[in-house]
């Protein structure tokens, strides 16, 4: 009796490594296109074109740090830029940034992102930290005042609420005084309304800003099965909850759990960020789990750090637990289902008793 054997993997999926990179980078550019516009129609064309240089310095350097990573270790350039995809590393990184950031401070940045937060773990599929993030910790250390003095430079809503203690500014109470969308928004300064925050026709990080284009390119990139639907939804959801929560205490009403998700990168991170492969879990409960941990490390960031942004070290952190994530769900997932969902439920408890315990602290 002759048995035919086949070599594993035995489950196939008719996309390659190359058209996945292929397609985040169409949407990230989609994004990027968005910004470039914005900046061209409500500024001027000169706003535009430093976007684009931005842009340009990023992805020179990054392709630079690898092509120089390749002569020294004699690897062959084409073939590892093919398998590297150092460019995506680039525009996400230049996307996190303001239109104001210096040429020095973006371009050094993301050297050292591709070089400490990719190459020295060995390379793409290797590295531990997503390389855009550690890119953007090095500008938020190092190269915070590093920025363009001929270009407008103001708050964003992001610094503004942040300043504000992450709570809306009205005296009585949101419940009181805001009866429309409007009308919330007006109490921050600057005051973007709901639609703004949605269209992203306010200045901000170049690609943050957008958060209903940026939810539609994720519908399309989790249609398309690029990312993992599990990982925005489930952020983007604990996050509204926690908000809410927090909100409550202060009477901010639940509108101020949509603040918390419109503002800053929380729909860029969760589609773009979070969303990577290699620095999140394998399984699905475990993703769900990582993604529960960004949303409660973010809410506690930006309530209790001096920061006016969580979303970037929320991430970094859930990198460190995603190989303990995947050792405490390891296992056949259908066989352990019943524990992961006991997992999941103890975070959730975890997260809502931690933002409550912030917020009367912070009473």
């Amino acid at each position: 009796m002759k048995f035919t054997f086949k070599p594993s993997p035995n489950y196939r999926q008719p996309q390659s490594t190359q058209s996945i990179m292929f397609e985040l980078t169409l949407g990230l550019l989609v994004v990027f296109g968005f910004s470039v516009g914005y900046y061209a129609m409500a500024y001027n064309i000169s706003y535009a074109l430093r976007a684009l240089g931005l842009l340009a310095v990023s992805v020179v350097c990054a392709l630079a740090t690898e092509a120089i990573w390749c002569k020294v270790l004699k690897l062959n350039v084409k073939d590892h830029m093919q398998s590297s995809f150092p460019w995506v590393t680039a525009i996400i990184l230049t996307l996190m940034c303001r239109i104001d950031i210096s040429y020095y401070a973006l371009g050094v940045s993301t050297i050292m992102a591709i070089f400490f937060g990719k190459l020295v773990f060995g390379g793409f599929g290797q590295n531990i930290f997503n390389p855009a993030a550690v890119g953007r910790s090095i500008i938020f250390a190092s190269f915070t005042g590093n920025v363009a003095a001929d270009l407008i430079s103001s708050a964003t809503p992001t610094t503004a609420i942040a300043g504000n203690g992450w709570l809306l500014a009205i005296p009585d109470g949101i419940s009181s005084v805001c009866a429309t969308a409007t009308s919330c928004s007006a109490a921050l300064i600057p005051a973007p309304t709901f639609v703004e925050l949605l269209t992203g026709t306010y200045a901000g990080a170049l690609g943050e800003t957008s958060t209903l284009l940026i939810l539609a390119v994720g519908a399309y990139l989790a249609w398309r099965e690029v990312i993992d639907w599990r990982v925005p939804v489930t952020y983007l959801g604990t996050l509204f909850v926690l908000a809410t929560v927090y909100g409550l205490v202060f009477n901010q009403g639940m509108v101020y759990g949509l603040y918390h998700i419109l503002l800053g990168g929380a729909a860029f991170g969760a589609v773009f960020m979070m969303t990577d492969p290699v620095t999140n879990p394998t399984s699905a409960a475990g993703r769900v789990v990582f993604a529960m941990g960004c949303a409660i490390f973010t809410l506690l960031i930006r309530v209790k750090a001096n920061l006016p942004e969580g979303v970037l070290y929320s991430i970094l952190l859930m990198n460190l637990m995603t190989p303990a994530i995947e050792k405490l769900m390891d296992g056949n997932q259908i066989k352990t289902e019943k524990k992961n969902w006991m997992i999941i439920a103890i975070v959730a408890v975890v997260g809502v008793a931690a933002t409550l315990i912030c917020a009367f602290a912070n009473m």
